[in-house]
């Protein structure tokens, strides 16, 4: 068995476009370490070399390292190989820290290859990224309880909402329950496209009743790094007000609002 454990998310691969299904491997990191950290796990393998000895020697490791590179020396620790290295062109033939940089290539060792081979890969599924509506509010009576009025703005709070990206499908659509029909929001009705809040003016057209606001998108979290395949969350909202029942409590299809960690109502 494996001495080593790295997991992994599978997330889309956006180097190949026209395949909607390609994956890549992203880690899992658990947490980033320091050398204080580091010297307690030596000092737990081999408690009979005093904390401060270990330290000592690190430091010492380091000065001497960074000495030999910056002297031109290749240096190989056994971790990794490091060689010093230049950016920048030569212009007249003179060095110019304005333009001109240093920096330190590594290459990773043998000891870092071995270790390689003892670790095993764990795939935990594909990568989750919240994505949900959580509450709205209506412009023209204030209310947070998912009721709207028709030609009026109604601000819908969630996370990850903003409507972006090239498939036909994205875009926020109102289903009219009764009938099944089904409104397109134009672009220009979107007053306001951010990621925890869309803001969208109604068509003063619409029936009072029961609908279902969708809202269809390739964002992720940039608005240049987008999902290959869109996703949707929906929700119910009532214009003209709650029916008397107080209407449904229960999301459509969809991610909805997930898992308590919802948006505030920032107006509420």
């Amino acid at each position: 068995m494996a001495k080593n454990v790295l997991k992994a998310w599978l997330v889309d691969n956006t180097v190949t476009t026209d395949d909607k299904t390609d994956k890549i491997f992203s880690l899992e990191t658990t947490r980033s370490i320091g050398k204080d950290i580091i010297l307690d796990r030596m000092v737990a393998k081999n408690p009979g070399v005093r904390r401060e000895t270990m330290a000592l020697g690190i430091e010492l490791m380091e000065e001497v390292i960074s000495e030999a590179l910056m002297n031109g020396e290749s240096v190989n620790t056994g971790l990794f190989r490091g060689v010093a290295q230049f950016r920048g062109v030569a212009k007249q033939n003179a060095w110019d820290s304005t333009v001109n940089s240093i920096y330190v290539s590594l290459t990773q060792g043998k000891v870092l290859r071995e270790a390689i081979k003892d670790t095993r890969v764990d795939v935990l599924g594909e990568r989750p990224v919240k994505f949900y509506s959580g509450s709205g509010q209506d412009a023209a009576t204030r209310a947070v309880d998912f009721s709207a009025t028709a030609g009026r703005n109604f601000t819908l709070f969630g996370k990850n909402l903003t409507v972006v990206g090239t498939d036909p499908s994205v875009g926020v659509t109102l289903t009219f329950v009764a009938t099944g029909s089904v409104t397109k929001i134009d672009k220009d009705m979107i007053v306001l496209n951010e990621p925890s809040r869309l803001i969208i003016l109604l068509p003063a057209s619409l029936e009072d009743g029961e609908y279902t606001i969708t809202v269809t998108t390739q964002y992720k979290g940039s608005s240049t790094d987008l999902l290959k395949t869109p996703r949707s969350t929906s929700h119910n909202i009532y214009v003209g007000g709650l029916p008397d029942d107080g209407g449904s409590t229960e999301e459509p299809d969809g991610e909805g609002s997930d898992d308590g960690d919802q948006t505030e109502n920032p107006l509420g």
